[in-house]
This record gives structure tokens, sequence and C-alpha cells, in this order.
């Protein structure tokens, strides 16, 4: 039994709670936006901004792959000796002037390793433009099943207004009839109120879940509906993918093949370039013209990389170790992704065919007996609590199971 204090505790905080009903109005949405899972997919996949970045540096690592395979460029040059000076040097007569042309010979296999090396790391850009593809899908059905959840609970929050109102009026009958005390007209008006705000609440957080969908393209949030399924698969879905095909794993095996092109660019780099050249030189003083030619070939006393190709290898040896790691990892994730949508899809079947019947059944005779004299109000009450429980239950056994299913797709992504 409620003291009068209690309840009347209950009602004021109730109607504080209520006043969240204009915010609530504010965010009501005049026209109506279905949206099934599959469309919101497409949508974000279509103007995601994340998508358009990681593509732009795909297209730049490919840049960058055409640039490393240039060579080097030839240099001309012009040279003019023994001129104004003193003498027989005086003015232009004694002078001789060379043009030439030189080109440094890059040895050891520098421009294909560089190549190559820029190859790998255009193809780890390739896997990482995936894995954020796969991160955004996973992004946009966990935000969908929010979205659902939220609808499905201003649809619990309205049923429960409408029967706190009908309880209201009953108890108000009942009351003036003189067969209930005004202490339970009090209590069911305090469970209207409380219903009134909850429903508040519901709607604002409904706007606040279209708004966070909406976010991951940039679109509209207003009037968006979530319809349909909260998860699916797609035909390019794979949810048993072996754990060496895993775009996670995947990437760890590219940043591997990258470290093992830094390795060999680096042993390339250690040997010396040789710079060819050969010209044309005319004398002034005879009119005379020869040719030159010459080599110039670095001595490598003082630099032989060797500091870079022990760096290199270095980072080699742990890319191949976390080749490892991302494998046991990528077990872990599928084994615990599959356990964890079997475990909420058992829950959801139970609370659907068992739980939620039974509590709906229970809530309709506590109504149809207090209206009828048989049960207090306090019965209702506990039944409407046990419902609603209930049905939260099952609506948060719905949103783990749709997240789930997210995680599972995501791990299994190839």
């Amino acid at each position: 039994m409620f003291s009068m204090n209690r309840v009347c505790g209950r009602v004021a905080l109730a109607c504080a709670l209520a006043t969240v009903a204009p915010i609530a109005v504010a965010w009501a949405q005049p026209t109506s936006k279905p949206m099934t899972l599959a469309q919101a997919l497409d949508t974000a996949r279509e103007g995601s901004p994340l998508l358009g970045a990681a593509n732009a540096t795909v297209e730049a690592a490919r840049a960058r792959e055409t640039q490393a395979g240039a060579g080097i460029n030839p240099e001309l040059s012009f040279n003019v000796e023994n001129f104004s000076g003193n003498g027989l040097l005086s003015g232009m007569d004694s002078s001789e002037s060379t043009i030439g042309i030189s080109q440094q010979l890059e040895l050891g296999g520098k421009r294909e390793a560089r190549s190559d090396t820029a190859g790998r790391q255009a193809d780890v850009s390739v896997i990482l433009s995936l894995i954020a593809r796969a991160d955004l899908d996973r992004a946009v059905r966990e935000r969908f099943a929010d979205l659902a959840a939220a609808e499905e609970r201003l649809e619990l929050a309205s049923l429960a207004l409408e029967r706190a109102i009908k309880l209201s009026g009953v108890a108000k009958s009942l009351v003036d009839a003189g067969r209930e005390p005004p202490l339970r007209l009090l209590r069911a008006q305090a469970q209207e109120a409380e219903a009134q705000a909850q429903l508040s609440i519901a709607t604002v957080n409904l706007a606040v879940a279209q708004n966070a969908l909406s976010s991951l393209w940039g679109g509209q949030a207003a009037g968006l509906e979530a319809v349909g399924p909260w998860e699916f698969q797609r035909s390019e879905d794979r949810v048993n993918s072996a754990p060496d095909e895993t775009l996670d794993y995947r990437l760890s095996k590219a940043e591997h093949d990258v470290a093992e092109a830094a390795l060999r660019l680096e042993k390339a780099n250690a040997w010396i370039d040789v710079t060819v050249s050969a010209g044309m030189r005319r004398f002034e003083a005879t009119g005379d013209q020869a040719w030159v030619a010459g080599v110039n070939i670095p001595i490598p006393i003082q630099n032989t990389n060797a500091g870079g190709i022990a760096a290199a290898r270095a980072e080699d040896r742990a890319a191949e170790f976390r080749v490892s790691v991302a494998l046991i990892d990528a077990v872990r994730m599928l084994n615990d992704a599959r356990a964890a949508f079997e475990a909420a899809d058992a829950r959801v079947q139970a609370l659907e065919n068992t739980a939620v019947l039974q509590a709906e059944e229970a809530l309709n005779l506590a109504q149809i007996g207090y209206e009828a004299g048989r049960f207090q109000l306090i019965d209702v009450l506990d039944a409407e609590e046990a419902f609603s429980s209930i049905r939260n239950a099952l609506i948060d056994a719905k949103l783990a199971r749709a997240r789930a299913a997210a995680a599972l797709v995501r791990s299994n992504a190839t």
C-alpha cells in the first residue's frame, strides 16, 4: 500500500518529467520517410563522406604507384671556359664551350623495387577502403536497429498512456461510486502522468535515433522511419568465412607484403648509382670541335644503407608476427560473433513465444478484474509494470540480436 506522501511525490516527479512534452512535440515530424535496412545501406554507401575519403585515398595511392615507376630525368648542361681573362685569354677568342647531357643510372633494381613497394601500399589502401565500407555497414545496421527499437518503445509508451488514461477513468468512476478511496484515484493519475512523461522521453529518443542514422550519409532525419526486419543477410554478405579470408587478416597480410617490399627496396638502395655524361666541346681559337664523355661513380665508404636495411628487416619480422596475431584475433572474433548471435536469438525466441504472451494475458485479466471490482488497483499497476518490463526486455533482446548480426556480418567481411 502506498502512503499519501509517496504517491504525491511520484505525482510531482511524473509531472516534472512530463515537461519534456513540449520538446517531444518540437521533434514530431509532419511527414514520414519509410526506409528499409537495405535502402539505408545503399544510401550510406552512396553518400558517406567517409567512403568518399577512403576512395580518394585509394586513387592517391595508385597515383603514387605510377609515380614510383618513373625514371630519373636526364640533365642538359652548357659550360664556357677560358674567357674574359688576361693576355691571350682576354675576350672570347680563346674560350672553350661545352654542351652535354648526363643521365643517372639506377642500379640494383631500385626502380622496380620502388614501384613494387608503392603498389603494395596501394593494395593496403584498397583493403582499408573495404574495411571502411564494412565498418560503415555495421554502423548502419546498428543505428537502424536503434531506430527500430526507438519506434517500438514509442509505440509501447503510447499504448501505456492509453491504458493509463482508461485506468484513471475507471478509478474515478469507482471512487465516485464509493467503491474505492480517493487515494486510488490519485495513484491512477500519477500513473497517467508518468506514462505521459515516458511518451515524451520516447519521442525525443526517436528523434535522436533518426539523427544518428541519417548522420552517416549527411541526410535529413525528419520523418525517417525504419520499416522491415531489423537485420538480414545480403547476397554478398558471408557468415561462414574462413579466418584467413576476413578483411582484418587480409590487411595484416597486405601490410606484411609492404614490409617485405620495403626490405627489398632498402637492399636495392644500398647499390650505388652511376652517372654517365656525353657532350660536344668547341674551341673558339681554332674553330675545332671534339666529343667529351665522363662517368661519375660514388665511393660507398660512409653510407652503405646498413641502418635502413636493418630497420626494414626488423619491420618485416614485426609484420610477420602481426599476421599471426591477426589470425588468432580473426578466429576469436568469428567464434564470439556466432555465439553472441545465437544467444541473442535464443533470448528473443523465448521472450516472444512465452513471456510476452503471458504478461499480456495477465494485464488483460487484471484490467477486466479491476473494472468488475474483483481486483485492486495495485494488481493492475503490478501487471502493467510486469508487461512493460517484459516488452522492454524483448526490445532489448531484439536490439542485441540485431547488433550481434551486424557484428557477425562485419567479422565475416571479405
